[in-house]
């Protein structure tokens, strides 16, 4: 799913009542941060396969139940190009967690998210995800990884 400079990833929330489940990254550009599992898109992938395949290896649970969000599209001032993760979330999972050589696995209340070591951009749409609500998100960051806009398209308006 690469194509002319973008790169496809995925995202995913496992979420069980007022509780979701972040890993802090020991590796990679999420490194330190804590974040939802999920990882670049393989060729011949398709998003709901790499997220289902990426939550088990970073988690040790199986996924069912995947709500679609929409996109988060990334565009930096640098001209690296532009990375696409299709988010997703769920309630529904099974097996044993487990922590993996990518990161430690943490449930935080909602209303205790760890912001500081989270991405910046993750204060704009988190809610939209917790939810239940389709969007889009366009965001612009500056050299440094900031975001320097955000454009946030609801897809099902009521």
């Amino acid at each position: 799913m690469e194509d002319s400079g973008v790169q496809e990833a995925t995202l995913c929330h496992i979420i069980n009542g007022n509780l979701v489940l972040l890993k802090e990254a020991t590796r990679g550009i999420s490194k330190g941060r804590w974040n939802g599992p999920g990882g670049k898109i393989e060729k011949g992938e398709s998003a709901e396969e790499n997220v289902r395949r990426e939550v088990k290896e970073e988690t040790g649970l199986d996924i069912g139940g995947l709500f679609y969000h929409g996109i988060l599209r990334f565009k930096d001032t640098s001209g690296r190009g532009i990375m696409n993760v299709h988010l997703f979330s769920t309630s529904e999972y099974s097996g044993s967690q487990k922590d993996t050589d990518e990161g430690v696995l943490r449930w935080f209340s909602v209303s205790n998210l760890p912001w500081d070591a989270m991405w910046e951009d993750d204060r704009f749409w988190f809610w939209l995800m917790l939810s239940k609500r389709r969007f889009n998100a366009d965001f612009v960051q500056n050299d440094e990884g900031r975001i320097k806009s955000c454009v946030i398209s609801i897809l099902d308006l009521q």
